[in-house]
């Protein structure tokens, strides 16, 4: 499983390896401009003189505990990553240069060198600032990690139990070895997952499985609510808070599936919701499943994934309370008795689940109408707290009803509102 650095302690890691790089670079170049000036290289002194200056300030810079010199910018941590690991590689390669630049007994190549140390100033310029939303992002990726691994490691245990009490109640024959019969069990027990993998993927695309009278009415009624809920509203908080009632809102509607798109520009969606029909009984199974949909929505794009089922094993049931991803929150419904089971630490997730189950939607204009029928002036930190909606999200909202003349402003210049007198 892969291994999450700590953003903070990895850039101060990096950043005392790359001084160490650079201090071996500016002692190279000290030794190139005693050799060249020994040779009367005057061209060639001169500019080694010039790289060691540029090396001397870019390594007072670094030095600096707030690296006022560079701007860095934002990124995911992703990024944060992947541009850590370059600027090492840069710095490595920059000291393997200089140093051979020494041992060179033809011409020296000191534009190469000098090309090196400026793309690397830049690099270092553009480095992923360590804010908030990455430490929030990898926070999320820690307990999402950290959730896989228990279920892993619960999941071995359970077998490693399974394949005891199979031994046990097989015997083991007279050389100690166990005979061909609990073999053929095992592979029995554990089948491939590629097997697995295709089975849940045909599934998914011919929606060909066999389900039961009783479950099949049960599906169609909950999908029958969620089409009549989707066509007749469109979601008006997003998962961040935002206001979103006033975008395009896309619906697709099938026999196993619900779905719906808040546009955030005519071909790309900002927000989407799924809901179909998919009976998984294997957690390995889920789980591969789960992380290829989450991995492919793109950066700046949410996913709201409810997954319909008859009944859920424990397992799987334990693993999604726990389940974390920053771009995308998973529900697992029971059609036999409409649970509905998510992480409920997530307040992403209590934003949108009214989207897929089986509760009537109630309008954010419903929703603030004891606000707005009370004497009392009321601002965006009432309506937030009312709504879910993020301060900033309640503002927009407030907009668009002082817009509509349903509000007015009693603030002078406070932003307070009351409802208009009918």
């Amino acid at each position: 499983m892969e291994v999450l650095k700590e953003p903070r302690n990895l850039e101060q890691s990096n950043r005392q390896i790359i001084i160490k790089n650079l201090n071996d670079v500016y002692s190279s170049v000290e030794k190139l401009i005693q050799r060249t000036y020994a040779q009367k290289e005057a061209d060639l002194n001169f500019q080694f003189r010039n790289i060691r200056t540029n090396v001397s300030q870019l390594l007072a810079d670094i030095k600096n505990k707030q690296l006022d010199s560079f701007s860095g910018k934002k990124g995911s941590l992703e990024e944060l990553y992947r541009t850590e690991d370059n600027l090492l590689n840069e710095s490595i390669q920059m000291k393997d240069i200089s140093s051979s630049l020494i041992s060179s007994t033809g011409s020296i190549d000191v534009f190469l060198l000098e090309g090196l140390i400026e793309n690397f100033k830049k690099a270092f310029n553009d480095r992923i600032i360590v804010d908030r939303d990455i430490l929030k992002e990898f926070k999320l990726k820690q307990m999402e990690s950290n959730s896989a691994e228990r279920v892993m490691s619960s999941e071995k245990q359970r077998s490693v139990k399974e394949e005891s009490q199979t031994i046990t109640s097989t015997g083991k024959g007279q050389t100690g070895k166990l005979s061909d019969s609990p073999n053929k069990s095992r592979s029995i027990m554990v089948p491939s997952m590629t097997s697995e993998t295709n089975t849940a993927n045909d599934n998914e695309k011919n929606g060909k499985e066999d389900i039961e009278t009783n479950v099949l009415s049960k599906l169609y009624n909950y999908m029958n609510i969620l089409e009549h809920k989707y066509s007749s509203y469109q979601p008006e908080v997003s998962f961040n808070g935002e206001y979103i009632g006033k975008r395009k809102w896309k619906v697709n509607i099938s026999d196993k599936l619900v779905s719906g798109n808040i546009m955030d520009t005519v071909l790309k969606p900002l927000l989407t919701f799924e809901t179909y029909w998919h009976p998984f009984d294997d957690l390995r199974t889920i789980i591969q499943f789960v992380q290829k949909e989450a991995n492919a929505v793109p950066a700046g794009q949410y996913k709201s994934l409810c997954i319909l089922n008859s009944g859920w094993n424990p397992d799987i049931k334990e693993w999604v309370q726990n389940y974390v991803h920053p771009r995308m929150t998973l529900y697992l419904c029971n059609l036999e008795t409409n649970e509905m089971l998510f992480n409920s630490n997530m307040k992403n997730a209590d934003r949108l689940k009214v989207w897929h189950n089986l509760e009537t939607y109630t309008a954010l204009e419903t929703d603030i109408e004891p606000l707005i029928v009370d004497d009392e002036a009321f601002d965006a930190s009432d309506v937030a707290e009312m709504t879910g909606l993020s301060t900033e999200g309640a503002n927009r909202f407030l907009s668009k009803l002082l817009s509509e003349n349903k509000i007015i402003d009693v603030g002078f210049g406070t932003a307070r509102y009351k409802g208009m007198k009918k």
